[in-house]
This record gives structure tokens, sequence and C-alpha cells, in this order.
């Protein structure tokens, strides 16, 4: 099923990368490569329910190679190019870190899982409520309350002091 899914995980890295710092250390393909490579060694792959799942999985693993890369270049005490995301549908394109989204994802998750998939599936797939609606079977008016829900949860993480996301 990854060699279907290869085509829309180039399209992904190259969403994920545009406009990004971290272009400079890695292209799109290469991206893709290294998130096919870690899915098919970490059996991953293998355990997707459906294509869609699948390309979460890929997105959710670039997302890892990109802030593994960043860690490496600071531990190396190297300029680390600063990893920028912008929120999807949003006319004033605010950008959030990466790094701090994907802290921000993993405490979501914690919270709720289906809000988690929704937001993954909109940042790091690009896709339409339309689009997640056909693949998850959710119907869209769902669809559309929980990003409205993750959307606020999230800015609201984002916007908290890290104290307070620490205690």
């Amino acid at each position: 099923m990854l060699a279907s899914c290869y085509e829309d995980m180039r399209r992904v890295a190259r969403n994920m990368l545009a406009g990004d710092g971290m272009r400079r250390v890695f292209q799109p393909t290469d991206l893709a490569h290294e998130a096919a490579i870690r899915l098919i060694l970490s059996e991953a792959s293998g355990a997707a329910q459906s294509q869609g799942h699948l390309l979460a999985l890929a997105a959710r693993t670039m997302r890892r190679v990109l802030i593994d890369e960043a860690r490496r270049l600071r531990a190396a005490k190297r300029h680390v190019p600063t990893m920028l995301t912008a929120w999807p549908g949003d006319r004033q394109t605010r950008l959030v870190d990466l790094q701090d989204l994907d802290q921000a994802l993993d405490a979501l998750d914690k919270f709720s899982s289906d809000h988690a998939t929704i937001v993954e599936m909109r940042f790091s797939l690009g896709m339409t409520v339309e689009e997640i609606t056909r693949i998850t079977g959710v119907p869209e008016r769902t669809v559309k309350r929980r990003w409205q829900a993750a959307r606020a949860w999230l800015h609201d993480f984002l916007r908290a002091p890290a104290d307070a996301i620490a205690s």
C-alpha cells in the first residue's frame, strides 16, 4: 500500500517544506524517502487501515524526521533553520513553529485522538473537510465541529506560557 501512496507522500512533503527553513536541509523527495524507510522499518505501514490512515502516519513520520534533524543540528551546535507551518485555511497566514505544533498535537492526542486526527489531516495532509469526511466516514458537520474545537484548543495551548504547559 505504501507504493500506491508515494506520490501523495511527496505532495505532503512539498506542503510541509513550503516556506520552511528546513527546505535547505531536506528536499521533499528526501523527506518522503526518509519517512517511507522509517515506516517500512517500523512495520507501521502494514498496520494502516486505509490509504488515508497511511498518509496520516506518513505525515506524522515526516514531522518527526524534521524535528529529529533539528535536534541533531542543535546538538551539534549548528544553526537550526526555523521550521514553520501555516494554519490551513487561515487568511492571515499565521505561522506556527513545527516543534511547538508537534508538542501541542501530542497533548491534544492525549485529550482527544479524534480531534488530533482531524488536525493531522488538515495540517499535515492539507485535506479539506469534504476529503476528511469521505476518508473517515465521519459526518461533515462533526468534522467541522471537531476542527473548530481543535483549532481553539491548539490556539490556547500554543499561547499558554511554557511553565503552565509543563505543569
